[in-house]
């Protein structure tokens, strides 16, 4: 991948930095690009930064898409008369520490700053859409998930065969419905008054998606896959929910 624009600070100049409205400061925890997948193998990829078509590697694949937070903004700004504003209005649920993920363009567009030989990136926060948070508890710890900005992270489904015939189905994903298997917040507020969503959803129910709902996963490929081992989870955001098909419980 071509090198991409970057400033270096010293560890001091790093922490006097204020940081953009409404983003974040993510420091990288590794690089991609050269890197082997779980099987030992490297990963090649297309240059074309434009998600096509399934099966083919390209750079966003290669893409760093978590980090751990390093600076957050004392508190996040929703106007709907600014311009500077975020385009939904959440509370601020990072803290230093967490482990977050985040949209693969902002990634590779972001601001790059290398301070002792570690890349650091500023992510706006409305494209983080979940964290993984250690919590102390008695003598171990627990790790909890926190779903931001009011996205949901589901499991893909795929066609049903419809006869013993069809052996091809069950090999396409079903972009229609979909399981939730993380949720969190829902926004107070959006932008554009006319945008609202279900507000009683749960881990386990099964939903159908708008039909414009652009579906893009997590982490592009099992070879990188680090949320949940090797499984994969859409990013959808909850007011791209329209039905509630099945009720978990």
């Amino acid at each position: 991948m071509p090198n991409r624009p970057q400033i270096t600070l010293s560890k001091e100049e790093l922490k006097r930095a204020s940081i953009p409205t409404n983003h974040v400061l993510v420091k990288m925890l590794h690089s991609n690009e050269g890197a082997k997948t779980k099987g030992g193998i490297v990963l090649g990829f297309l240059t074309d930064d434009v998600f096509i078509a399934d099966g083919e590697s390209h750079a966003a694949d290669v893409a760093e898409c978590y980090g751990e937070v390093y600076k957050t903004p004392e508190k996040l700004f929703f106007d709907p008369n600014d311009p500077n504003s975020m385009d939904w209005e959440v509370e601020m649920e990072l803290e230093k520490g967490d482990i977050v993920w985040f949209s693969y363009l902002e990634s590779k567009n972001s601001c790059q700053i290398l301070c002792d030989g570690v890349i650091y990136k500023s992510i706006p926060y409305q494209d983080c859409y979940v964290a993984k948070r250690v919590v102390p508890l008695g003598a171990s710890d627990v790790t909890v998930h926190i779903c931001l900005n009011g996205y949901v992270l589901c499991e893909p489904k795929f066609l049903v065969p419809i006869s013993p015939l069809d052996v091809v189905s069950a090999d396409k994903v079903d972009k229609t419905s979909t399981i939730i298997r993380y949720i969190g917040n829902a926004p107070k507020r959006y932008l554009r008054e006319s945008y609202t969503h279900i507000e009683d959803l749960r881990v386990g129910d099964e939903v159908v998606l708008d039909h414009k709902t652009p579906l893009y996963l997590l982490e592009r490929t099992k070879a990188f896959a680090q949320f949940q081992g090797d499984k994969l989870f859409w990013v959808v955001q909850r007011r791209r929910i329209g039905l509630i098909l099945n009720k978990k419980g």
